[in-house]
């Protein structure tokens, strides 16, 4: 199945040529091709991790998780996309869940002599963890679409592109819904990190970057809930609290722990 890794990666980075160019054509076969080019990666993948997981313990824990989310991300698209006019949104989502395929592809596999990763203190909190950047990685990519039509409205575009990306408010709502899911998930596994880090007695620079980003994401979530906070400053928060995030999974999933 490791064998296949580079295929996933791949198809992961077709989808978003495909919605890409559906993006910038009246044809609707093209949107179609790539929803069903999205849907046979994530089959793929879905086979990719089926036949690891007999294997984690033998290492690949990270690998497993990373591939998890970008099946999650691009599955959510798949079915919002039947729901709410958000086709727009496809070469966006397909480009993350491509960049954490990569990140799948060359992630390390850990010794398994080491103890905590036997642990499952650290098991719940690495899925608690990808869970919320999952969350995080779909604001993310409405926020930068939002960022894109945001633009295009205030320079009065009349272009196709701006026709087929999804109305402001609903990438709005959807952003927000995003982070109110994935910040729950996010506290509690940084809250199992903080535990793991006391029992070790050793704090890496990388739980740093997850705390600033969890603190990011908490400054979004209440300024959006009690102060009416949205628009252009939200979106571009959200996004630099990915960007920590995804350099927290980079420096985690690059070494061992």
């Amino acid at each position: 199945m490791q064998a296949l890794l580079p295929a996933g990666v791949g198809l992961f980075a077709g989808s978003t040529a495909a919605y890409l160019a559906a993006l910038w054509t009246s044809k609707p076969f093209v949107l179609r091709a790539a929803h069903t080019l999205l849907a046979l990666t994530v089959l793929l993948w879905v086979g990719i991790l089926a036949g690891s997981v007999a294997h984690l313990s033998e290492g690949g824990v990270t690998r497993f998780y990373l591939g998890g989310s970008a099946i999650a991300l691009s599955t959510l698209y798949l079915i919002l996309v039947r729901r709410y006019p958000v086709s727009g949104l496809g070469s966006v989502v397909s480009a993350l869940a491509t960049l954490l395929s990569v990140f799948a592809l060359f992630a390390q596999q850990q010794n398994v002599t080491d103890p905590a990763l036997v642990d499952w203190l650290l098991r719940v909190h690495i899925a608690l963890a990808f869970i919320g950047v999952t969350a995080f990685a779909f604001s993310t990519a409405v926020s930068l679409v939002y960022l894109a039509q945001a633009r295009m409205l205030k320079q009065k575009s009349k272009t196709e592109l701006r026709r087929r990306l999804p109305p402001l408010d609903v990438l709005d709502q959807l952003g927000m819904r995003g982070i109110v899911v994935g910040f729950p998930f996010y506290t509690v596994a940084l809250l199992l990190g903080s535990a793991q880090a006391i029992r070790t007695e050793h704090l890496r620079g990388s739980y740093v970057l997850a705390i600033i980003s969890w603190i990011i994401y908490g400054v979004v979530l209440q300024a959006r809930l009690t102060a009416g906070w949205r628009g252009r400053r939200a979106a571009i928060l959200t996004v630099f609290g990915l960007v920590l995030a995804l350099s927290v999974v980079a420096q985690y999933g690059f070494r061992s722990i």
